[in-house]
């Protein structure tokens, strides 16, 4: 694999929206910090150390070690990457959706439905922010040149699984999904160089997602991550890294809202993959699975769409 196929990823550039994502991993104490640096961002980025520890009721040092459990060096870094996020913020596309906030007990049925909107709408729009573009070209064409390509994904990250190999099953791409692991094992354990093994988890610990993506790195397949965590154990078996968005809350645990920054970053490498084929290899390609499945599409007594089908 040379360098121009796999590029460094950059998950750690959008801050806040790596903050957001870790909220839930983080200690107490940990959480108290990110809370005052997510409540005020553009004035933190203002002040000092010790003036942060106060706020958080925390001490210099608890800032230090959230500053580098969040990736960073330090809290100079932190204050570096607020200002430029704020900035960002201002200047780049912002989806906005009604009330914001963690659907609560006593919520309303319309009171869920705008959050909920709110919370995927954001999903979509952090992964924007999140997902490295460079990464996702390396990632097309890992896939395009791939001998056999193979997925690994259990819960909610075994839906978004399926949904990548029935995308590129759909290129004419050699495609199979695991959820179970003791198949993710078995087929991963004949896997060779020139192969290609995914695997989606989005808190990056799943055990068995990373136990077949070990076995499939063992064999000399390259591998790949698909994870909203940059510092999690599955970017360490991962040639290459996509990150996507997506904080898990209350009453969301395996959320959707999760599930949908998957599936987001799964459908722009789809996109990636058809326009590196070429417009004619790629319309061969759908026109040939449409042609395939036609015949088990029920015709309406007009001769079009859904409905009883003709004798």
């Amino acid at each position: 694999m040379s360098e121009e196929d796999v590029r460094p990823d950059d998950c750690t550039a959008g801050v806040l929206v790596r903050l957001r994502g870790l909220l839930p991993s983080l200690s107490t104490k940990e959480q108290a910090i990110a809370e005052v640096v997510l409540g005020d961002p553009a004035g933190i980025a203002q002040l000092s150390i010790s003036q942060v520890a106060r706020r958080a009721e925390a001490s210099d040092t608890s800032v230090t070690r959230f500053c580098r459990r969040i990736g960073l060096t330090g809290y100079p870094e932190l204050r570096l990457a607020l200002a430029a996020a704020v900035q960002h913020a201002h200047s780049g596309w912002r989806l906005r959706v009604g009330m914001r906030g963690d659907i609560e007990p006593d919520d309303t049925a319309a009171e869920v439905i705008v959050k909920m909107a709110h919370a995927d709408a954001g999903a979509i729009q952090d992964s924007v922010e999140q997902l490295d573009a460079a990464a996702l070209d390396a990632a097309s064409r890992l896939l395009a040149r791939a001998r056999r390509i193979e997925v690994y994904g259990v819960g909610s990250s075994g839906l978004v699984a399926a949904d990548m190999e029935y995308k590129l099953q759909h290129l004419g791409l050699p495609c199979s999904a695991f959820s179970d692991v003791h198949r993710a094992l078995m087929n991963a354990a004949h896997l060779r160089p020139g192969d290609v093994a995914v695997g989606i988890s989005h808190s990056g610990r799943t055990q068995e997602t990373l136990d077949p993506l070990r076995e499939a790195a063992l064999r000399g397949a390259t591998t790949l991550a698909l994870t909203h965590d940059s510092g999690s154990p599955i970017t360490a078996l991962a040639d290459l890294v996509l990150c996507s968005a997506g904080r898990e809350a209350p009453f969301r645990s395996g959320a959707t809202v999760s599930r949908i920054s998957q599936l987001f970053v799964v459908d722009c490498l789809y996109v990636r993959l058809a326009q590196t084929s070429g417009p004619d290899a790629t319309n061969s390609a759908l026109s040939r699975a449409h042609r395939a499945v036609e015949r088990h599409r029920t015709v309406s007594e007009h001769g079009t769409g859904e409905g009883r089908e003709r004798p």
